[in-house]
């Protein structure tokens, strides 16, 4: 083996300056985070405001399947770098306008979760109730059935998570109760306080 070619041994280095090491790392970690949760914010702002238009469209002027097949040829062609506005994604957007626009406090959620679990969610969850416990514990896995035999379980990144770390997570669930209590706390009327029991008394 040449020189060139030979592996690089590598050098040892004191505790001091691993830890050093080690810091400099959980940095460029944070950074990454940060820099994620910032561009998905916007994300969604940009997916909140197409589907207000879209749905501002189809009341006022009657925009159909064939208008917003159109727009989404039209963003292909003028803005060819930009991926993920087919006719079937702008029609979620209206969607997620429409199931958010009247809850300040659970589409101001939205924007802390990325646009694939953000779908799952306001597809799937048949009330709001279910939107919210999804929505207030984004690191809950979300089970998503692809057909009637094959189901798959993605894990909902949390709200400091980068994608590139979701290989280090593990399935842990939070005791039931925490979470209950976090729903009575985020929809006091509409789930019922967990300290209680089903007569209304408290627990002994």
């Amino acid at each position: 083996m040449s020189e060139h070619n030979r592996p690089r041994e590598q050098a040892e280095i004191a505790p001091t300056t691993a830890a050093t090491f080690g810091d400099i790392v959980r940095l460029i970690q944070t950074s990454r985070c940060k820099i994620f949760a910032q561009a998905n914010r916007a994300l969604m702002e940009l997916y909140w405001q197409i589907g207000k238009t879209i749905s501002d469209k189809v009341v006022a002027e009657a925009w159909g399947k064939g208008v917003v097949s159109e727009l989404a040829r039209h963003i292909s062609a003028n803005a060819p770098d930009a991926k993920g506005f087919s006719d079937k994604n702008l029609w979620r957007m209206k969607q997620f306008y429409e199931t958010y626009r009247d809850d300040e406090k659970l589409s101001s959620l939205t924007r802390e979760i990325p646009w694939t679990h953000n779908t799952v969610i306001f597809s799937r969850c048949k009330s709001r109730a279910e939107r919210a416990f999804y929505l207030a514990n984004p690191s809950i896995s979300v089970l998503l059935c692809r057909d009637k035999d094959d189901e798959v379980v993605e894990y909902a990144l949390s709200r400091n998570l980068s994608p590139a770390l979701v290989a280090e997570c593990q399935l842990q669930l939070p005791d039931k109760k925490l979470l209950q209590a976090r729903l009575h706390e985020l929809l006091p009327d509409e789930w019922p306080d967990p300290t209680e029991n089903r007569t209304g008394e408290s627990e002994q």
